[in-house]
């Protein structure tokens, strides 16, 4: 019996990464240096899926694969190992951080984020009154310490903040559903976006940081001129991705608890 399991766990897990490769030539990129700097893909869907569904293994299995066949369908730039191996922990970390969290209450969980992201919005607020208009002050002085470029810091966070705070409207807008389908995307929803977002801020992060090595050019622009525009693109994905996991959660659910009762 667990060898069947393992084998359809292997098959879906499989299915799921064939639609990524499909889907890779359709992805929007942006290449600096010779370098992929950015990819707005749905990709992340297909490694994230395997790992909440069947667990952690198989979400860094269809990570790994899913980061070397596209690179060998279209490769661009030379090939960077380090991207493959976050792309593993991209497969891994939110089936680890979906065990811890859901279970949790929608509520508390509700709250927290919603604080979170409005202190975000207000320190990248202040930040840029600050530095805007109070010039000559200790304060500004302290600020400046990140350099010419510190402003864009006060952009990133409201930017993030401002993107949080929409997600947060988007699940309040599917909160007034109570059809039977919502009502599991409701239940599921938020807390999906907590673990897409922390997985994806972590590899966005990292990532950017790897590009930084591998690409001498975009040093001198810094590593804040990358990672804000990514970061940003990231989290407007995860709001996407966290939706469409949350239905084919739902449906894999749906399915296979039919299946059961059949058999």
């Amino acid at each position: 019996m667990k060898s069947r399991m393992n084998l359809r766990f292997l098959v879906i897990t499989a299915v799921f990464i064939a639609i990524a490769i499909v889907l890779r030539p359709f992805a929007i990129t942006v290449a600096a240096g010779g370098i992929l700097t950015m990819r707005i893909s749905f990709d992340a869907i297909c490694y994230t899926a395997p790992g909440l569904i069947f667990g952690p293994l198989y979400g860094g299995i269809a990570g790994g694969l899913i980061d070397v066949f596209g690179y060998m369908m279209k490769p661009m730039g030379g090939y960077i190992p380090l991207f493959t191996i976050t792309n593993i922990i991209a497969g891994i970390l939110p089936a680890v951080l979906w065990r811890i969290i859901r279970n949790k209450s929608n509520y508390k969980i509700r709250n927290y984020y919603s604080i979170f992201f409005i202190l975000l919005f207000l320190i990248g607020f202040i930040n840029f009154i600050i530095i805007k208009f109070m010039s000559n002050t200790t304060l500004n002085r302290l600020f400046m310490f990140l350099g010419k470029k510190s402003q864009y810091f006060s952009y990133g966070f409201m930017l993030i903040g401002i993107i949080g705070i929409l997600i947060l409207l988007i699940n309040l807008f599917i909160n007034k559903n109570s059809a039977k389908f919502y009502s599991f995307i409701n239940n599921y929803y938020f807390k999906m976006v907590i673990v897409l977002g922390i997985s994806g801020i972590f590899i966005c992060t990292i990532n950017t940081y790897i590009l930084l090595i591998f690409t001498p050019a975009l040093i001198a622009k810094g590593f804040m001129l990358l990672w804000i525009p990514r970061i940003v693109e990231t989290l407007l994905m995860t709001a996407i991705n966290s939706y469409i996991v949350c239905i084919i959660l739902y449906s894999y659910n749906l399915f296979y608890s039919r299946v059961v009762k059949k058999a």
